[in-house]
């Protein structure tokens, strides 16, 4: 499921300096120059990444995160090349250097076979030697930290609610619910992601083609009790 109105609310909930982390964090461990961003969101490390000089392809499924992208890099003078795209069924003109799907972007695709798909599409579309990188949210965190989490939050402008079911092993239904006071507006939208085990999206990946994989906690170095994995994933030279 896309985001819809929600889109235009979700930097108001975000931390800028997760962003710069992870900015910092991709231009510590890849040597590129021109990046493929799936499911970029509101474009905050696509925008970060062309004003380092980076060509910058930011892609997503929600028209509405790509409007706000589009607005976004106009205001900062940033020049993105946008298109609507499904992760798991997508193909380049060209290969690229990096691919990028961040922000558990991935754990919105709930049918292994979209998540095999969107693997193997990008093993096909980067360069050889290029680097993929993705990040999940952990079983632990779908498991125990979000086990029936409930968070609201309400002011004088603003009303903000979020919800969590749990459905299955790493598999939840979020609930957010938003009322604008000042612009009269409601957001009431419903999300689902699932999760698994780092070693299970391992074979994946090698299945997918990748022959080096390296994987951290956090921007840190791994262990099982984290919210979030990412992995470093490189094709191999010819």
């Amino acid at each position: 499921m896309s985001y819809e109105t929600f889109a235009y609310y979700y930097d108001s909930l975000m931390d800028p300096q997760f962003y710069d982390d992870y900015y910092q964090f991709i231009i510590q461990h890849c040597d590129f120059k021109e990046v493929l961003e799936l499911g970029c969101g509101t474009g905050e490390i696509a925008i970060r990444l062309a004003q380092d000089g980076k060509n910058v392809f930011a892609t997503d499924i929600s028209p509405d995160m790509l409007e706000v992208t589009k607005q976004k890099a106009m205001s900062m003078n940033v020049n993105l090349m946008l298109q609507r795209v499904d992760m798991s069924d997508f193909s380049t003109s060209h290969s690229v250097d990096l691919i990028l799907c961040l922000c558990d972007s991935i754990n919105y695709l709930i049918d292994v076979e979209d998540v095999l798909k969107t693997f193997y599409h990008v093993f096909h579309s980067l360069k050889d030697g290029g680097q993929f990188i993705f990040d999940i949210d952990s079983l632990y965190k779908m498991n125990v930290i979000l086990n029936d989490y409930h968070e609201k939050e309400e002011d004088d402008e603003f009303a903000f609610e979020w919800s969590v079911e749990n459905l299955d092993d790493g598999y939840v239904h979020h609930h957010v619910y938003i009322e604008d006071k000042i612009e009269k507006e409601i957001v009431n939208e419903d999300h689902y992601q699932k999760t698994y085990s780092v070693s299970q999206y391992l074979y994946w990946l090698k299945e997918a083609g990748f022959e080096k994989v390296d994987y951290y906690s956090d921007f840190h170095h791994y262990h099982d009790d984290c919210e979030r994995v990412i992995f470093i994933c490189q094709k191999g030279e010819k």
